[in-house]
């Protein structure tokens, strides 16, 4: 979609000052000629796209897990006006003692189902400045990366990827250690070298909480394999400890608070494959979750049938739909400990499927249809010959909402979605299995490319 020849199609000619309609059998010409034209493009995607991939023999491409989202009602990235806040860090440095390390030990023992201990929790941003600080590795395999997502910020912040830490295992030592990416693990620290991060300048009393992207190794997050897996501290993959040790170099008055997390929905629950800590003068307080709305997301990724040779990067229009939305109130049990433990969820209210815009690229214009919805990018954006959110101008924001709306007639499981692009008469469609495909369905957890990179092989391997 990034370059096209408009074509002129109709059924009058201007011939001096009258007109003269065409014949049946130039409309069948017409037809017959825009039908040859669309097999000769598909035979010549089908080529390229089998040149670069591999066989599509038998492949579907409907690749998404349909993994259930959580988000609160208040979410909402317009809450504030543009550049008004940030996630912006200052960032630094923090030696932890042994004293927090033994304490994290001690409340949160490695292989122990340390449930009982949680809370689906989420927190609101203090007037003042707070601190993060990772705090410990285990030894899981995953690879995982710890995002913080805050209410009228528009992009979520990266705080740690794993193996960002150090660690020695003795008293004087000067070997400092990197756990790395795999699953050394830290379980032997004696003190941890760990950066910090402080923000200064976030919306206040905004809701904010944690999620994990989760690859099942590092090889897997280089290869950029598709769907990693979100989890998130407003379904119970976290837990916030209060009352905790307090470090000696933490500012005098400040409170802190010790989050341990769980890298794995079939794991054990032990919450120390990652731990971090928050410090602050109040801490961010911890909430817990009496209402959160759930859904069912599919991301569709496009690339367009342009006059141009493909170039296979799958952002020419980038869309989530999410169906089955739905609110749900909490109940829970109040522990002697003082946490809460889930034990029951009641649906109140059905949601309408929504849509969510994230990218769209080319310099034609468009019409998505989504069951029985159309949204066209000129009647939202004028001029349309933008390419937004593609990286074309060296960035991505993949929290961006281009537009949401909501969406009628939506079917996930077969995938009743579609593209008329300007000048072509021709509809994208979802691909059948063992086509060529010109649109692909992932988790929203998987990225799309930049403009004109092409996505990997990995996406498509069986």
């Amino acid at each position: 979609m990034k370059t096209g020849k408009l074509l002129a199609f109709g059924c009058f000619a201007a011939i001096g000052v009258g007109l003269m309609s065409c014949s049946k059998a130039d409309v069948f010409d017409s037809n017959a000629a825009n039908e040859l034209k669309k097999e000769q493009q598909e035979r010549d995607y089908t080529s390229d796209f089998v040149k670069k991939y591999g066989s599509i023999e038998g492949k579907s491409w409907d690749l998404a897990t349909l993994a259930t989202s959580y988000t609160l009602e208040s979410s909402n990235r317009a809450l504030t006006r543009d550049g008004e806040y940030n996630a912006d860090a200052v960032e630094g440095e923090m030696f932890v003692e042994k004293a927090t390390v033994d304490w994290m030990s001690e409340n949160l023992k490695a292989g122990k189902n340390n449930t009982a201990k949680g809370k689906p929790f989420y927190l609101q941003v203090p007037k003042n400045s707070f601190t993060i600080v990772p705090i410990f590795q285990g030894t899981a395999s995953y690879y995982w990366q710890l995002w913080m997502h805050v209410d009228g910020i528009e992009q979520d912040k990266l705080i740690w990827s794993k193996g960002n830490i150090q660690y020695i295992t003795s008293q004087g030592s000067t070997d400092w250690k990197s756990p790395g990416t795999d699953n050394t693990g830290m379980n032997n620290a004696y003190q941890i070298k760990a950066p910090t991060y402080t923000f200064e300048n976030l919306p206040e009393n905004a809701n904010m909480y944690f999620y994990l992207k989760v690859w099942d190794s590092y090889e897997k997050y280089s290869k950029n394999t598709i769907n990693p897996r979100e989890l998130t501290s407003l379904n119970q993959m976290m837990l916030a400890l209060i009352n905790c040790n307090v470090p000696s170099n933490v500012p005098a008055n400040n409170e802190v608070s010790i989050i341990g997390c769980e890298d794995n929905v079939n794991g054990d629950f032990d919450y120390e494959d990652l731990v971090f800590m928050m410090y602050g003068n109040p801490a961010p307080p911890i909430k817990h979750v009496d209402e959160v709305i759930k859904g069912t997301p599919k991301r569709y990724m496009m690339e367009d049938l342009g006059e141009e040779k493909p170039d296979f990067d799958f952002n020419d229009v980038v869309v989530d739909v999410i169906s089955g939305r739905a609110k749900w109130k909490r109940e829970y049990e109040i522990l002697e400990n003082g946490g809460w433990n889930l034990i029951n969820e009641t649906k109140i209210e059905d949601l309408p499927d929504i849509a969510v815009v994230r990218a769209a690229g080319g310099i034609l214009d468009f019409t998505l249809t989504i069951g029985n919805t159309t949204w066209t990018k000129s009647a939202k954006f004028p001029n349309y010959q933008q390419m937004l959110n593609t990286g074309r101008d060296g960035e991505i924001n993949y929290d961006k909402e281009l537009d949401t709306f909501k969406v009628e007639g939506w079917d996930p499981d077969n995938n009743n979605i579609s593209v008329t692009v300007e000048g072509n008469p021709n509809d994208i469609t979802f691909p059948e299995t063992g086509k060529a495909p010109m649109i692909i369905a992932v988790d929203p957890t998987t990225n799309w490319m930049f403009e004109r990179t092409p996505a990997p092989k990995s996406w498509f391997k069986d």
